[in-house]
């Protein structure tokens, strides 16, 4: 699983993950109230790309 930090780069991860077969990505969202941290979560079949907010 990769993890960035910036959103920069998680937007870039997520965008070439996604150019390269549409079809197979899912994307999850998760809010955290008490963290006050929401998950975005990019995914497919074999690799994973994950930003905290």
């Amino acid at each position: 699983m990769l993890q960035f930090q910036t959103w920069e780069d998680f937007s870039r991860g997520a965008e070439k993950h996604y150019l390269e077969d549409p079809i197979k990505i899912q994307v999850a969202l998760k809010y955290r109230h008490v963290d006050g941290n929401l998950c975005i979560k990019v995914t497919d079949v074999t690799m994973e790309t994950e930003r905290m907010v």
